[in-house]
Protein backbone atom coordinates (compact mmCIF):
# COMPACT_ATOMS: atom_id res chain seq x y z
CA UNK A 1 0.00 0.00 0.00
CA UNK A 2 2.79 2.53 0.73
CA UNK A 3 4.60 1.63 -2.43
CA UNK A 4 1.59 2.64 -4.67
CA UNK A 5 1.03 5.76 -2.68
CA UNK A 6 4.51 6.58 -3.19
CA UNK A 7 4.43 5.75 -7.04
CA UNK A 8 1.19 7.62 -6.45
CA UNK A 9 2.72 10.51 -5.43
CA UNK A 10 5.71 10.83 -8.21
CA UNK A 11 3.00 10.44 -10.55
CA UNK A 12 1.55 13.32 -9.60
CA UNK A 13 4.70 15.26 -8.51
CA UNK A 14 6.10 14.47 -12.72
CA UNK A 15 2.55 16.12 -13.99
CA UNK A 16 3.27 19.32 -11.88
CA UNK A 17 6.38 19.63 -13.05
CA UNK A 18 5.24 19.33 -16.85
CA UNK A 19 2.96 22.47 -16.21
CA UNK A 20 6.09 24.58 -16.58
CA UNK A 21 7.15 23.51 -19.70
CA UNK A 22 3.50 24.00 -20.81
CA UNK A 23 3.40 27.50 -19.11
CA UNK A 24 6.12 28.23 -21.59
CA UNK A 25 4.41 26.63 -24.94
CA UNK A 26 1.00 28.26 -24.14
CA UNK A 27 2.96 31.54 -23.93
CA UNK A 28 4.62 30.72 -27.09
CA UNK A 29 1.63 29.18 -29.18
CA UNK A 30 -0.78 31.81 -27.78
CA UNK A 31 1.19 34.61 -27.80
CA UNK A 32 -1.40 36.33 -30.81
CA UNK A 33 -0.14 37.78 -33.89
CA UNK A 34 0.63 40.96 -36.20
CA UNK A 35 -0.50 42.80 -38.96
CA UNK A 36 -4.10 44.66 -39.04
CA UNK A 37 -6.24 41.67 -37.83
CA UNK A 38 -7.96 41.78 -35.21
CA UNK A 39 -5.95 40.30 -32.08
CA UNK A 40 -7.51 37.98 -29.79
CA UNK A 41 -5.33 36.91 -26.37
CA UNK A 42 -5.89 33.42 -25.97
CA UNK A 43 -2.63 32.94 -23.68
CA UNK A 44 -3.34 30.91 -20.66
CA UNK A 45 -6.21 28.43 -22.35
CA UNK A 46 -3.46 25.56 -22.53
CA UNK A 47 -1.90 26.00 -19.50
CA UNK A 48 -5.21 26.43 -17.54
CA UNK A 49 -7.15 23.60 -19.19
CA UNK A 50 -3.78 21.19 -18.38
CA UNK A 51 -3.91 22.58 -14.64
CA UNK A 52 -7.67 22.00 -14.36
CA UNK A 53 -7.15 18.15 -15.72
CA UNK A 54 -4.30 17.47 -13.54
CA UNK A 55 -6.52 19.14 -10.38
CA UNK A 56 -9.18 16.55 -11.19
CA UNK A 57 -6.98 13.31 -12.59
CA UNK A 58 -5.19 13.61 -9.18
CA UNK A 59 -8.31 13.67 -6.89
CA UNK A 60 -10.14 11.05 -9.14
CA UNK A 61 -6.86 8.84 -9.16
CA UNK A 62 -6.59 9.20 -5.26
CA UNK A 63 -9.76 8.12 -4.87
CA UNK A 64 -8.93 5.31 -6.99
CA UNK A 65 -6.10 4.47 -4.59
CA UNK A 66 -8.54 4.00 -1.94
CA UNK A 67 -10.81 2.09 -3.21
CA UNK A 68 -8.57 -0.31 -5.15
CA UNK A 69 -5.26 -0.96 -3.38
CA UNK A 70 -4.06 -3.63 -4.95
CA UNK A 71 -4.12 -2.05 -8.39
CA UNK A 72 -1.21 -0.74 -10.45
CA UNK A 73 -0.35 3.01 -10.28
CA UNK A 74 -0.01 3.56 -14.01
CA UNK A 75 -3.37 2.02 -14.73
CA UNK A 76 -5.46 4.16 -12.19
CA UNK A 77 -3.77 7.25 -13.50
CA UNK A 78 -4.57 6.08 -17.04
CA UNK A 79 -7.86 6.10 -15.87
CA UNK A 80 -8.23 8.68 -14.25
CA UNK A 81 -6.67 11.00 -17.00
CA UNK A 82 -9.03 9.37 -19.08
CA UNK A 83 -12.29 10.32 -17.14
CA UNK A 84 -10.86 13.66 -16.06
CA UNK A 85 -10.91 14.38 -19.88
CA UNK A 86 -14.77 13.46 -19.93
CA UNK A 87 -15.16 15.79 -16.68
CA UNK A 88 -13.90 18.35 -18.34
CA UNK A 89 -15.38 18.41 -21.42
CA UNK A 90 -18.91 17.90 -19.83
CA UNK A 91 -18.17 20.20 -17.54
CA UNK A 92 -17.61 22.88 -20.35
CA UNK A 93 -20.45 22.00 -22.52
CA UNK A 94 -22.73 22.40 -18.72
CA UNK A 95 -21.15 25.52 -18.34
CA UNK A 96 -21.72 26.93 -21.64
CA UNK A 97 -25.34 25.74 -21.62
CA UNK A 98 -25.99 27.10 -18.86
CA UNK A 99 -24.46 30.50 -19.73
CA UNK A 100 -26.58 30.59 -22.83
CA UNK A 101 -29.91 30.04 -20.87
CA UNK A 102 -28.72 32.49 -18.49
CA UNK A 103 -28.00 34.79 -21.54
CA UNK A 104 -31.48 34.23 -23.18
CA UNK A 105 -33.39 34.37 -19.44
CA UNK A 106 -31.49 38.38 -19.27
CA UNK A 107 -32.29 38.91 -22.74
CA UNK A 108 -36.26 38.16 -22.81
CA UNK A 109 -36.55 40.10 -18.94
CA UNK A 110 -34.69 43.04 -20.46
CA UNK A 111 -37.41 42.88 -23.56
CA UNK A 112 -40.41 41.97 -21.27
CA UNK A 113 -39.15 45.54 -19.59
CA UNK A 114 -38.90 47.97 -22.64
CA UNK A 115 -42.40 46.84 -23.80
CA UNK A 116 -43.66 49.63 -21.88
CA UNK A 117 -41.39 52.22 -23.32
CA UNK A 118 -42.27 51.41 -27.04
CA UNK A 119 -45.00 54.07 -27.30
CA UNK A 120 -42.73 56.41 -25.24
CA UNK A 121 -42.18 58.81 -28.30
CA UNK A 122 -45.14 58.95 -30.48
CA UNK A 123 -45.11 60.56 -34.37
CA UNK A 124 -48.66 62.11 -34.80
CA UNK A 125 -47.56 63.27 -38.24
CA UNK A 126 -44.91 64.82 -40.03
CA UNK A 127 -44.84 67.46 -43.32
CA UNK A 128 -42.33 69.39 -45.60
CA UNK A 129 -42.24 73.27 -45.27
CA UNK A 130 -42.73 74.96 -47.65
CA UNK A 131 -43.17 71.79 -50.07
CA UNK A 132 -42.32 68.71 -50.88
CA UNK A 133 -40.99 69.63 -54.38
CA UNK A 134 -38.92 72.26 -52.67
CA UNK A 135 -38.45 71.27 -49.27
CA UNK A 136 -36.42 73.20 -46.97
CA UNK A 137 -37.31 71.59 -43.43
CA UNK A 138 -39.71 68.90 -42.37
CA UNK A 139 -41.51 69.23 -39.58
CA UNK A 140 -43.07 66.61 -37.12
CA UNK A 141 -46.02 66.50 -34.38
CA UNK A 142 -44.66 64.77 -31.45
CA UNK A 143 -46.33 63.28 -28.08
CA UNK A 144 -43.84 62.49 -25.37
CA UNK A 145 -45.09 60.20 -22.85
CA UNK A 146 -42.23 60.75 -20.55
CA UNK A 147 -39.84 64.03 -19.08
CA UNK A 148 -36.72 64.13 -20.54
CA UNK A 149 -33.91 66.07 -23.47
CA UNK A 150 -35.91 65.51 -26.78
CA UNK A 151 -33.86 65.42 -30.59
CA UNK A 152 -33.81 63.43 -33.83
CA UNK A 153 -33.09 64.02 -36.88
CA UNK A 154 -34.29 63.37 -40.72
CA UNK A 155 -32.64 61.62 -43.75
CA UNK A 156 -33.92 61.27 -46.91
CA UNK A 157 -32.81 58.39 -49.83
CA UNK A 158 -33.48 58.00 -53.23
CA UNK A 159 -33.21 54.32 -54.48
CA UNK A 160 -31.61 54.30 -58.61
CA UNK A 161 -33.69 51.71 -61.13
CA UNK A 162 -29.92 49.72 -60.48
CA UNK A 163 -30.82 48.97 -56.74
CA UNK A 164 -28.10 51.76 -55.40
CA UNK A 165 -28.93 54.37 -53.02
CA UNK A 166 -28.12 57.69 -53.18
CA UNK A 167 -28.13 60.22 -49.92
CA UNK A 168 -30.66 63.07 -50.81
CA UNK A 169 -30.51 65.22 -47.68
CA UNK A 170 -30.19 64.93 -43.91
CA UNK A 171 -31.23 67.55 -40.74
CA UNK A 172 -28.60 70.09 -40.37
CA UNK A 173 -29.43 70.43 -36.54
CA UNK A 174 -26.70 69.75 -33.49
CA UNK A 175 -27.28 68.81 -30.09
CA UNK A 176 -27.82 72.63 -29.40
CA UNK A 177 -31.37 72.05 -31.04
CA UNK A 178 -32.43 69.60 -28.12
CA UNK A 179 -35.51 70.76 -26.06
CA UNK A 180 -37.11 69.84 -22.70
CA UNK A 181 -40.09 68.22 -23.01
CA UNK A 182 -42.79 67.38 -20.17
CA UNK A 183 -44.71 64.32 -19.70
CA UNK A 184 -47.95 64.20 -22.25
CA UNK A 185 -46.04 67.27 -24.22
CA UNK A 186 -47.74 67.63 -27.43
CA UNK A 187 -45.31 69.78 -29.42
CA UNK A 188 -44.13 70.70 -33.28
CA UNK A 189 -40.07 70.38 -33.87
CA UNK A 190 -38.32 71.36 -37.13
CA UNK A 191 -35.84 69.83 -38.90
CA UNK A 192 -33.51 72.22 -41.45
CA UNK A 193 -32.66 70.47 -44.27
CA UNK A 194 -28.90 69.72 -45.63
CA UNK A 195 -28.87 68.30 -49.42
CA UNK A 196 -26.20 66.69 -50.11
CA UNK A 197 -27.23 65.42 -54.22
CA UNK A 198 -29.88 66.37 -56.43
CA UNK A 199 -32.92 64.30 -56.51
CA UNK A 200 -35.94 63.60 -55.14
CA UNK A 201 -36.44 61.38 -51.60
CA UNK A 202 -37.91 58.58 -52.00
CA UNK A 203 -37.35 57.14 -48.14
CA UNK A 204 -37.58 59.38 -45.79
CA UNK A 205 -36.21 58.28 -42.25
CA UNK A 206 -37.29 60.25 -39.16
CA UNK A 207 -35.10 59.45 -35.98
CA UNK A 208 -36.48 60.73 -32.33
CA UNK A 209 -34.46 60.73 -29.39
CA UNK A 210 -35.47 61.27 -25.87
CA UNK A 211 -32.75 61.27 -23.34
CA UNK A 212 -33.19 61.02 -19.44
CA UNK A 213 -30.59 63.00 -17.72
CA UNK A 214 -30.32 66.49 -18.12
CA UNK A 215 -26.78 66.12 -20.05
CA UNK A 216 -24.62 63.23 -21.89
CA UNK A 217 -26.43 59.65 -21.81
CA UNK A 218 -28.10 57.48 -20.15
CA UNK A 219 -29.32 53.82 -19.03
CA UNK A 220 -32.61 55.01 -19.45
CA UNK A 221 -32.32 56.84 -23.05
CA UNK A 222 -34.83 56.11 -25.60
CA UNK A 223 -34.19 56.03 -29.60
CA UNK A 224 -37.42 55.62 -32.27
CA UNK A 225 -36.74 55.11 -35.87
CA UNK A 226 -39.71 55.71 -38.07
CA UNK A 227 -39.41 54.39 -41.63
CA UNK A 228 -41.86 52.75 -43.70
CA UNK A 229 -42.07 49.09 -43.52
CA UNK A 230 -40.50 47.90 -39.66
CA UNK A 231 -40.09 44.66 -39.64
CA UNK A 232 -40.16 44.58 -35.51
CA UNK A 233 -40.47 47.66 -33.22
CA UNK A 234 -37.48 46.61 -31.05
CA UNK A 235 -34.82 44.87 -31.23
CA UNK A 236 -33.00 45.41 -27.94
CA UNK A 237 -31.31 49.16 -28.64
CA UNK A 238 -33.85 50.83 -30.63
CA UNK A 239 -37.61 50.79 -30.73
CA UNK A 240 -39.46 51.22 -34.67
CA UNK A 241 -42.42 52.73 -35.92
CA UNK A 242 -44.59 53.05 -39.38
CA UNK A 243 -43.64 56.24 -41.19
CA UNK A 244 -47.15 57.88 -42.06
CA UNK A 245 -47.03 59.51 -45.18
CA UNK A 246 -46.39 63.17 -45.01
CA UNK A 247 -49.56 65.21 -44.63
CA UNK A 248 -49.94 68.75 -46.46
CA UNK A 249 -49.29 71.81 -44.09
CA UNK A 250 -49.29 69.68 -40.50
CA UNK A 251 -52.91 68.76 -41.25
Amino acid sequence: MKSLWRKHLIICLVLGLLAIPIYFLDRTLLSGGGGNWINLDFRGLIFWTYVIVVAVEVVVGSIAILSFPKARAWWIHLGSMVLAVILFITGVAVYGKVRRVSAANEYRTMMAKRRALVNVIELKGWWYVPDENHPAEIRVNVVTHQAGRFAGNVTGEHTHPSGSLAMIFESAGGPENQRHVRDGEDFTYAFPLKFLNEGHADDVRITLYLFKAPHGPDTGDITKIFIKSPQRDDDGEYFYGALPPPSQAGK
